[in-house]
């Protein structure tokens, strides 16, 4: 495989904000004590949940467990210790799945601890709830990008009934890093057509479980688990790149689309070449590069053929390079999503631009003769 044909290949993390703002509470027999369930976006522009609307989609789960405050007294309020109970959206409130588990604010001044996760019954999750410290979420990402998910979790703590509601209001979090990639060439004439599915990425963490304690909610954390890695395929369609400088007039082409990302582990890693003495991570891209004529029309193919796309591989790192005298950021972290820009354009492996040296002849000596003037 080629190696380092890439001119730069960058990383951007994009956050947006979050907004604590009610959007719907499930306001359930509130008459009576029943306990409700309303959600707040507190969730970044991920995928596929880009906010509480979404989330609120008819048929949509999540599940909840509660611990009772009262010395003594450790098993659930609701939910037992590896299932939450299953609450489900109509389309517009949330309300339980099974009236049979329907729970109820405590009457004498008892308070709750919720514990949260969704989706519901995922076959990649394993659950674990204790009085003491919460919510563990154990998780193996799926190899196929169409079965992982944008796993999330909640807690709201030494909750007692609102005076003007029953709902108690659960703030879902991403656990996950949302993965992207875009291409662009560095000038005009270059091109490069990039195959369906034709970016791999290797030699990557794929289980882990993530920690709630009760008492440090907002440092959930990721434990990474096993040697073993995995590799992942982005779903896309044929894409080619054209030139870009990275602006608005000029922007890098996307690989996928918002509801084509990788949901994977959050991690540490540096860059390797695929080769087996370097464990490093890496992308495998299947592609044509070529150069279009001043006609218009004609392709030179400088990788890969008319027929057939070629493999490249270039390495990939889990942060953005540190600035002099400075530390590398770390970009994959949950909550983050992140886009690679892949900029085809100069380097040692395939692509090798014409560059100039310059000799000048030495002007020779002629003798012109002898001329004389009359």
């Amino acid at each position: 495989m080629k190696k380092n044909l890439l001119y730069a290949l960058t990383a951007v993390a994009m956050l947006t904000g979050c907004a604590k703002s009610d959007v719907v509470d499930s306001e359930i027999n509130k008459e009576g004590n029943l306990i409700g369930f309303s959600t707040y976006k507190n969730i970044s522009r991920g995928n596929p949940v880009d906010d509480n609307s979404e989330f609120l989609t008819k048929g949509n789960t999540f599940g909840v467990t509660a611990f009772i405050n009262t010395e003594g007294v450790t098993s659930p309020y609701m939910g037992i210790t590896t299932e939450g109970i299953e609450i489900i959206s109509d389309g517009t409130k949330w309300t339980y799945a099974n009236t049979s588990d329907q729970a109820y604010w405590p009457t004498k001044d008892e308070t709750l601890d919720f514990y949260a996760y969704a989706p519901y019954n995922h076959p990649s999750t394993t659950k674990t709830f204790d009085k003491a410290n919460g919510l563990t979420l154990e998780y193996t990402v799926p190899a196929e990008e169409a079965k992982q998910v944008d796993l999330m979790y909640a807690s709201a703590l030494e909750q007692t009934k609102p005076t003007d509601k029953n709902s108690v209001t659960l703030p879902f979090k991403h656990a996950l890093t949302q993965v992207h990639f875009k291409v662009g060439t560095k000038t005009t004439n270059l091109k490069v057509d990039i195959a369906a599915n034709g970016i791999q990425i290797h030699n990557l963490k794929n289980s882990g479980s993530l920690t709630m304690k009760s008492n440090q909610i907002d440092d959930a954390a990721w434990t990474l688990t096993g040697d073993a890695t995995a590799k992942y395929t982005v779903t896309s369609d044929a894409v080619t790149g054209d030139y870009t400088d990275g602006t608005e007039a000029n922007p890098y082409t996307e690989i996928g689309n918002a509801n084509n990302a990788l949901m994977l582990l959050p991690q540490e890693f540096v860059a390797g070449d695929g080769t087996a003495e370097n464990t490093g991570a890496y992308l495998t891209i299947s592609c044509k590069i070529y150069q279009v004529l001043a006609d218009g029309t004609t392709k030179i193919y400088l990788h890969g053929d008319a027929e057939a796309f070629a493999p490249i591989t270039v390495g990939i790192s889990s942060a953005l390079p540190a600035e002099e005298g400075g530390e590398a950021t770390q970009i994959w972290q949950r909550n983050k999503k992140v886009t690679y820009n892949l900029l085809f354009g100069a380097g040692d492996g395939v692509l090798f631009p014409i560059e100039f040296a310059t000799e000048v002849e030495e002007w020779q000596p002629a003798d012109g003769g002898v001329i004389e003037p009359k």
